[in-house]
């Protein structure tokens, strides 16, 4: 059991790295702690759905392109920071103060579904790697498996709250945030894309 223990959490490092720097985003726009709690209970949802998608359809997926399908969940990010760009230049909700966006105008089942998609964006190497690692678990193995996960996600979110909750860093992005937020997103949208040879895929399909 030591080495599945040993195997999921180098599986999870593994395909969760890059994963930081998404939450970073992700955490940088969550001012409150309902907006954090929202982002955290979307990143659970979004590792659930790729485990349960790898486990339960192996052999359906592996005759498709899963990851480079992903990769245009991608648009996502990139339709959110423009809008948000947008709104902010016409004086919309992004220019609201960090309370007044969270409390009174976001709507926070939009921040789950919003971390959800990012987190389903992002899962293409996840699924590579769970492709590849369940069918060789044992029921109790893969339960393992499963809390592992859950555990470092934990630690993940953890890491990613403490780095965007510093107070040099977050006085810089509430006085940048019109110009910061959108670029960020648009950013994470563009490295999901090229990440998951999405542009590559679909030209050579071309």
């Amino acid at each position: 059991m030591g080495l599945i223990l040993a195997a999921s959490s180098i599986a999870f490092i593994t395909t969760e790295m890059d994963d930081l720097l998404v939450m970073f985003v992700l955490f940088g726009s969550a001012f409150t702690l309902r907006d954090k709690i929202f982002v955290v209970l979307g990143k659970y949802l979004g590792l659930a759905v790729l485990v349960f998608v790898s486990k339960t359809a192996a052999s359906l997926l592996v005759q498709f392109p899963v990851k480079e399908l992903l990769g245009l969940l991608g648009l996502v990010p990139i339709a959110i920071g423009v809008k948000t760009g947008i709104d902010c230049q016409r004086g919309g909700p992004a220019m609201r103060s960090a309370g007044e966006d969270s409390v009174q105008g976001r709507n926070l089942f939009l921040v789950l579904l919003n971390t959800l998609i990012i987190t389903l964006a992002n899962g293409g190497d996840n699924i590579a790697v769970f492709l590849s690692f369940f069918p060789s678990l044992s029921r109790c193995e893969f339960v393992a498996s499963c809390v592992v996960f859950a555990v470092l996600q934990a630690v993940w979110c953890a890491i990613a709250i403490a780095v965007m909750s510093a107070k040099s860093l977050r006085d810089y992005i509430s006085e940048s945030r019109r110009v910061v937020i959108p670029f960020l997103y648009i950013l994470l949208g563009i490295y999901i894309v090229i990440q998951n040879g999405t542009v590559l895929w679909l030209f050579e399909g071309r």
